[in-house]
């Protein structure tokens, strides 16, 4: 049926979207809610596109329990034969569960936790880099471009993304030749630092890796530097976020991540979609807004090669997407139901992200 079907008639197809649209990081749901329709806008204005896509979206608010909600509604209220979702790991992972009884596929665009795939089943994918594969460029940058010979490592404890790119960092920058002199842990919500600053201020170390979310980031730098800590700090896709800029202030100047996306880059793809977005928005886009938008567009591929809106053909043809041509680079799914992308490292300047290099 597929590209039969779409030069008769466009698939008709619900795309649930599982968003944190507000909450600790509601900035995240909301840019990846602007990607996703900017993308939903163009496919059904394309009649080679052979899809129509109805988009229904229900907020998790950055919240565990409310994400698995989030997703039921979509999947049995709103009759989503596909989802897309979520931003934060710790929330795709208590969604998944739902989509994998419920035989619905669910694509997150923006989670890296290493075990996603691994534990949710046939029926959960990523269109997205990991944590391993973040935390490995991260090492071998600090290693090669700052010669790095120690680090101290800050973790936030119960949060699936920071602790899977502290466990990636970790191996790769001791593998290659680096000392770690100390781990220390911060929790969801604290606002004083000040214990935790001292200990790393006195183990004295050549660079820092904070792989965190961009609202505790941006006071852990603030304050470190307030107390005289001045080495680099190094981050990953969990720093983009304006708000660090206006949490952190000056603070934030001169430090490093990793990231899916980079709205200064000139290639032809990214070009056209700051430069539509940008019209569309009146802001440039994130890397978040980037990833939702990459994430419809490989959904639709998908439901066109299924020529109908029938979750289970849905998951097959997302198991075989080949060489699907994105914003933050071309989508060919693995057997693990991962891609393999490029990363961008950024630095941070006095208002916003610098394109530093490519990895």
């Amino acid at each position: 049926p597929g590209k039969g079907a779409a030069a008769n008639s466009p698939v008709e197809v619900t795309v649930g979207c599982n968003l944190e649209l507000t909450g600790d990081v509601g900035s995240w749901g909301q840019d990846s809610r602007k990607g996703i329709e900017l993308a939903a806008e163009e496919i059904n204005a394309d009649p080679k596109a052979g899809v129509k896509i109805t988009l229904k979206f229900q907020d998790n608010n950055s919240d565990v329990a409310k994400s698995k909600d989030a997703i039921k509604k979509l999947i049995l209220q709103d009759n989503a034969q596909v989802v897309i979702g979520c931003v934060g790991s710790n929330y795709t992972m208590a969604a998944m569960d739902v989509a994998r009884d419920e035989r619905v596929p669910m694509v997150t665009h923006a989670s890296t936790n290493v075990t996603i795939t691994k534990k949710g089943g046939e029926y959960v994918f990523r269109i997205c880099f990991h944590d391993d594969f973040q935390g490995e460029v991260m090492a071998k940058f600090a290693l090669a471009e700052l010669k790095a010979k120690t680090a101290v490592l800050l973790v936030q404890k119960g949060n699936a993304y920071s602790e899977g790119l502290i466990a990636s960092f970790k191996k790769a920058f001791t593998d290659g030749g680096g000392q770690v002199l100390a781990e220390e842990a911060y929790q969801r919500g604290d606002t004083d630092y000040q214990t935790m600053i001292t200990k790393v201020n006195s183990a004295n170390p050549d660079v820092i890796w904070l792989p965190g979310y961009f609202n505790e980031v941006a006071l852990i730098i603030k304050q470190a530097r307030a107390a005289g800590l001045q080495k680099p700090f190094l981050g990953g896709d969990g720093w983009d976020d304006p708000k660090l800029y206006e949490l952190g202030g000056p603070s934030i100047k001169g430090n490093y991540l990793c990231n899916h996306f980079d709205s200064n880059d000139t290639t032809p793809k990214v070009k056209e979609f700051v430069e539509k977005y940008t019209k569309k928005y009146d802001v440039a886009p994130g890397a978040m807004a980037a990833l939702g938008y990459d994430a419809l567009y490989c959904v639709a591929d998908a439901v066109r090669r299924a020529g109908k809106a029938d979750p289970k053909a849905i998951r097959d043809a997302l198991a075989t997407l080949k060489n699907v041509e994105t914003v933050c680079g071309t989508v060919t799914m693995g057997p693990d139901r991962e891609v393999s992308k490029p990363a961008v490292v950024q630095r941070t300047g006095e208002k916003a992200h610098e394109f530093y290099k490519r990895q």
